[in-house]
């Protein structure tokens, strides 16, 4: 019960104008690629780093699949040689 206690000292409720002074920003719901890719047009690539995509065990496929499902959008995407990144491509 102690640890739990101690992890609690930096939160606490805050007043309207407490949150006002902290310059609140919205939380984003999609990953940066994900918006790029999403903003592709038809016949367009997009070349993804492995320093700006980092999730483990994951590729750019992952979004372009869930994209896929949404709508009447197709993806490729393409391993860059020695590892470092991929290409997506839409074709439809």
């Amino acid at each position: 019960m102690m640890k739990r206690i101690a992890a609690m000292q930096h939160s606490k409720i805050i007043t309207k104008e407490e949150a006002e002074k902290l310059q609140l920003q919205p939380m984003g719901k999609k990953h940066p690629i994900r918006g790029k890719i999403e903003m592709l047009k038809v016949g367009q690539l997009l070349k993804v780093s492995r320093i700006d995509f980092r999730w483990k065990r994951h590729t750019p496929a992952r979004f372009c699949r869930a994209i896929e499902k949404q709508g009447d959008k197709l993806f490729r995407v393409y391993k860059i040689g020695g590892d470092t990144g991929w290409v997506v491509e839409r074709v439809k």
